[in-house]
């Protein structure tokens, strides 16, 4: 079969032709639907010089965590699963810690390798993983709902955490209308009343955030802050969720968030905000998420499979993988970008 694989660190991956892999216990095989790509594999490629400690990565490994598909085949000893089950994999907790006894999988502090993050990833026909990261899917196509699984779920994620502040009259900023970004805006039209403010520094994301359910939309420029302070009436939001994660966003979101409002960076922008005194109005929150947990994302999956949400999706050829990955380092990608093996 043909795979996405990194070779070397810092070195661009390139397809190969490798065996179908074999399931093994407490394992299943997936055939590849489709694979979302995000920035996080720009960074797996191409700054990551060594794997983290807790990823335990050994190169050559096929590139990819946004996945959906249907199950091939079972492991030794995997019951409960039957061959064409359409499913998504997510992340998978160890099961025994209190975050997982409190249903936090990702927050979990010994996860299960999982494709794209220690196990080859669905960049490929086919891959494995094991069966505490599987979704099951009813009324959605797998290659649409691979992004609900990163994208989507950590846009849901960081909703679900403002959410109960985002009552009739409120208002909330969402920074970078992205591949998460993007979502973010959906979730938040479908579970909440809030006014919703898109920022971002392209018109043509602002323009996709007006047409997703946004209310107003910003270029992120000098004079952004007044902008959200006359969209508010000079009270501030609720609510800032910031998908880029730069210094000049979490300052931008200090500036805008109103006493006892909350800001979660979402993004990996690497970004430095300096906490002291007066940083933020009191009593305001600046926390940062991982992902989702798994029942986030069933009902994440919930929505798509209504039609309540609809994300932008731009489907490209698994032999057209490095031209995609071209268009999304040059942020010619609206919405997200979804890998599917030739042939499908």
């Amino acid at each position: 079969m043909k795979a996405y694989r990194l070779m070397q660190w810092k070195t661009p991956a390139r397809l190969v032709d490798v065996p179908i892999p074999e399931p093994g216990p407490g394992q299943v095989l997936i055939k590849v639907a489709g694979n979302g790509i995000c920035q996080s594999d720009l960074h797996f490629m191409y700054d990551w010089e060594a794997s983290p400690p807790h990823l335990d990565i050994r190169l050559p490994m096929t590139v990819g965590h946004e996945i959906g598909g249907w199950i091939e085949a079972c492991g030794p000893g995997v019951t409960g699963f039957e061959t064409g089950l359409p499913c998504v994999v997510t992340l998978a907790g160890c099961g025994h810690c209190e975050y997982c006894a409190a249903g936090w999988n990702n927050y979990c502090p010994n996860k299960l390798k999982v494709p794209g993050m220690g196990l080859d990833g669905g960049l490929a026909e086919y891959t494995v993983a094991p069966t505490a990261s599987i979704v099951p899917l009813e009324a959605i196509e797998p290659w649409r709902a691979a992004p609900l699984t990163d994208a989507g779920l950590s846009a849901y994620h960081a909703v679900r955490r403002v959410q109960s502040l985002l009552t009739p009259g409120s208002a909330v900023v969402v920074i970078g209308v992205g591949g998460l970004g993007h979502m973010a805006v959906m979730v938040l039209k479908a579970v909440c009343p809030a006014r919703i403010i898109a920022v971002d520094t392209s018109k043509q994301a602002l323009a996709l955030a007006r047409d997703l359910g946004a209310d107003c939309g910003s270029l992120s420029d000098e004079t952004t802050v007044e902008t959200i302070q006359e969209e508010t009436h000079g009270r501030g939001v609720e609510a800032v969720l910031d998908f880029v994660g730069a210094g000049a966003t979490m300052s931008l979101a200090a500036q805008v968030i109103r006493p006892l409002g909350h800001i979660v960076v979402v993004g990996r922008g690497r970004g430095a905000f300096e906490f002291k005194d007066r940083a933020l109005p009191y009593g305001a929150i600046m926390s940062t998420t991982f992902g989702g947990s798994k029942l986030e994302l069933m009902r994440l999956a919930a929505l798509a499979q209504a039609g309540i949400i609809r994300p932008r999706l731009t489907r490209y050829p698994l032999s057209e993988v490095q031209t995609a990955f071209e268009k999304l380092r040059n942020g010619e990608i609206v919405g997200r970008a979804v890998i599917f093996p030739d042939g499908h």
